[in-house]
Parts: C-alpha cells; structure tokens; sequence
C-alpha cells in the first residue's frame, strides 16, 4: 500500500525545483511508511497486538498523507534562486517560506519519534502476563522496576534465565577442560554469579516489602506513610520543615514532592529503618511480625 500525496502538489513543488522536490517528498513518505512496516511488523504477536498493528500503520500512513501534503503546499511557494533568477528576486519572503519548511520538516520527524515509542509502548502493554514472563526467562533485558505489580514475578523469571546460562558457561568450561581447550574467561562466570546474586537480593527485598503489614505511623509534627503501591516511603510535615530537618532529609535521599506534597524516597529496607531512627512514633508501637523486625536490623 503506497502513500497518496496530492499530485497538483507535487507537480508544482517539481515545478518550483531542480531536483523533483516533490518527487522526493513522495519517496521519503513511503520510505517512512516501509520502516514503520520493517520495526513493527511481528508474525508473533498475539491476537490484541495484530489488532493494535493494523490499526496504528493505518493511523500512520494518514499522518503520513496529512503532514507530508501540509510540507509540500508550503514547499510548492518556495523557489530558490537558482530557478527565479536574482532579478527582483523576494529574499526576505522565500527566506521566512524556507524557514517554515524546515520548522515543518522537524515537526514531522519529532512526531514520527513520538509514534513510534507510544505504538512500541502499546504494543508492549498487550502482552499477556505469561507472554512477559516467558521473554524474561529467555533473556529479555529491559530493566525492572521496583514499583512494577510484576516485579517480582518478572526477577524470578530473569532469575531462572541467569541461573541456566550460568549453568551452561559452568558445563562449556567442564567440557572444554575434558577436550583439553580453553575455558570461558574468569570474568564471564565471575559477573554471571554477581548478577544472579543482585537479581536474588532484589526478590528478597521485595519479598520483605510485601509483608510488611504496617502503612506509617504519626509523630510529632507530621505522619509517615509506607505505600506499598508507589513503593514510597512518604513524610507529611504538618508545617514547613526548618532547614536543618531539610539537610538531614537530602542527606538521606529524600526528595521533596510537589505533587506528593511528601518528602518521598524509595521503599526499602533501609529507608524504613532510616525513617524509623529519625521520626519517633508519638505512641510506643511494638512490631506485630518478624518480618517488620527483621527490617529494621
């Protein structure tokens, strides 16, 4: 399916250049249209996914037909002086019309940008949850976040992926040392066991946060709230904190929220236990579980 741009357009862009710029316009439509059909056409994907694909290469050729055929009724008036000749020539205004051409030019490709990262976004976000799981226990590297409902799901499943190529660098070395070869480098099997030990230390800091059974406590001046959901440890001051109180917050990786209204950190461990040393409960509370015990240590 090619690109139909208005060809009175064209014709006149040509008309108004030595080098076809409206046939050159029309080639780099569909060049775009074929690179949008080379990233994201996937025999894999599942049934959402192909309905999402379709449906978005539809909505880009029409942005496509739209933007290009604006470019061009602009490109249309410009005439270099190549072609009009420095008689009379109307510098000022071919300059302001070559301006707008550029302004359009970068206004195109910021937008096709910002398609291409919101339909690789969607299409990322029909996966099912073992369709995600199942590409993280095959490699899959983007990064995981904490705050993530499938966090821990998904490092256990990187986890699984480390755990078998560890294994297998394990069983290359046994076999090239039998064969009388070299081995794996010592750096190899040196930073595998480094990254399943941060993946593993990872799920048990996660394991720890979704036990934690307390939500905050007050104390005098204000509140703390443990969100679970925003994996954030949150302080509300009922004022202004004075700027020593500041200090001590920034010097413990608190940052202030607006839209929180909350001086917010990461959820951890160590962030409750820091939380804990610097705001005393205005009630003596005693931890219910062993498992808000052990955060604190």
């Amino acid at each position: 399916m090619e690109i139909q741009l208005d060809k009175e357009l064209i014709t006149r862009a040509n008309n108004q250049s030595m080098f076809n710029r409206g046939d050159n316009t029309l080639q780099m439509a569909n060049e775009y249209y074929e690179d949008f059909i080379k990233k994201f056409d996937n025999s894999s994907y599942n049934e959402q996914q192909k309905s999402i694909y379709e449906k978005r290469k539809v909505v880009f050729k029409e942005f496509l037909e739209k933007s290009l055929n604006e470019y061009l009724s602009i490109s249309s008036k410009f005439v270099p002086i190549t072609i009009a000749g420095p008689s009379n020539y109307p510098t000022a205004q071919q300059q302001k019309i070559s301006e707008r051409m550029g302004n359009k030019a970068k206004e195109i490709t910021d937008k096709i940008d910002k398609f291409y990262n919101n339909t690789e976004k969607m299409l990322n976000n029909a996966y099912t949850k073992e369709e995600i799981l199942e590409k993280y226990r095959h490699g899959y590297k983007e990064p995981i976040s904490n705050d993530d409902p499938l966090a821990l799901e998904k490092l256990k499943a990187k986890l699984e992926y480390l755990e078998n190529t560890h294994q297998k660098y394990k069983g290359f070395n046994k076999q090239a040392r039998k064969n009388k070869q070299n081995p794996l480098p010592p750096y190899l099997l040196a930073n595998s066991k480094q990254n399943i030990n941060s993946v593993k230390n990872r799920i048990i800091q996660i394991e720890k946060m979704n036990k934690l059974s307390e939500d905050g406590y007050l104390f005098n001046g204000g509140e703390v709230k443990f969100d679970k959901e925003d994996m954030r440890v949150k302080i509300f001051f009922d004022e202004k904190p004075n700027e020593e109180m500041r200090k001590e917050l920034k010097s413990h990786a608190f940052k202030w929220s607006p839209r929180n209204l909350a001086w917010q950190r990461k959820l951890t461990s160590n962030a409750i236990y820091i939380t804990k040393r610097i705001f005393t409960e205005t009630k003596d509370k005693q931890l219910d579980s062993p498992e808000e015990k052990s955060l604190t240590i």
